[in-house]
């Protein structure tokens, strides 16, 4: 994944410790696994976006990147909430 989108999974775990974190559920990915995306800072990487699913108890990453400026726009409004 660091080659296609410059994001090492190994070093986002913290992503769900972020108190702001976004999730949702990725209706449109969904077919064949259930597929949550989420918005989150990162130690590492600032703001990503990661999508995700589980596979038993465990989490399974399927991609991660950068987040778009549309996402973190999205991130800071659901921030100025709290």
């Amino acid at each position: 994944m660091i080659k296609e989108h410059g994001v090492d999974f190994a070093r986002i775990e913290n992503a769900f410790d972020d108190p702001y974190v976004m999730q949702f559920y990725d209706r449109e990915h969904s077919e064949f696994e259930e597929r949550w995306n989420l918005i989150a800072k990162t130690v590492r990487y600032g703001l990503i976006f990661l999508v995700y699913t589980f596979r038993g108890e465990d989490i399974h990453y399927v991609t991660a990147r950068r987040a778009e400026k549309w996402m973190a726009n999205l991130y800071e409004e659901q921030r100025s909430r709290f």
